[in-house]
This record gives C-alpha cells, sequence and structure tokens, in this order.
C-alpha cells in the first residue's frame, strides 16, 4: 500500500481555484446572421475556444436562402441553443 496523501498536480479539496470546464462540443445551435439576413441559421458547433474576450466557437452553418455552408469562429453572444428557439 502507498501513502497517497501529498500527491502533486490536480485540484483537491481546499483549493480556491477550480478548473473551468468549456461548453460541451458538437452541439446544435441557430447562428444570429448579419442584418442582411434577418433569420437565424441552423448550425454544428464543432469546437470551443476560451479567449480573453469569451467563448467563441468554430461553427459551420447553413445560409439556406443563399443555398450556401459556411465555417467560421463566432462569439458565443451569436449563437443559441436549438431546444431554445422554435422554427
Amino acid at each position: 500500500m502507498r501513502d497517497t496523501k501529498c500527491m502533486a498536480g490536480g485540484s483537491g479539496r481546499g483549493h480556491d481555484h477550480p478548473i473551468p470546464l468549456p461548453p460541451p462540443a458538437r452541439r446544435h445551435c441557430w447562428v444570429t446572421g448579419p442584418e442582411s439576413s434577418r433569420e437565424p441559421h441552423p448550425g454544428l458547433i464543432v469546437e470551443w475556444s476560451r479567449r480573453d474576450d469569451g467563448w467563441w466557437a468554430l461553427v459551420t452553418y447553413v445560409i439556406e436562402t443563399d443555398a450556401a455552408v459556411v465555417q467560421q469562429w463566432l462569439p458565443a453572444t451569436l449563437l443559441t441553443p436549438t431546444a431554445s428557439r422554435q422554427r
């Protein structure tokens, strides 16, 4: 048997710095488009990135009126979970 009371690493009891978890990836969402496109666009979040100005997501979305598929990094403020919006 080993004594494991003083192990290095981790964030055990008594620490005031919890490890922040990123939002889950690969989720369906609605993308708020540019002003010229009034409707939200259906999309899929591929990856998340934490930046100095907040969370950003790599999103693949469809602009149905233009029959275009777009993939770009967008701030989380432009995204809404699909369960939150009705079509």
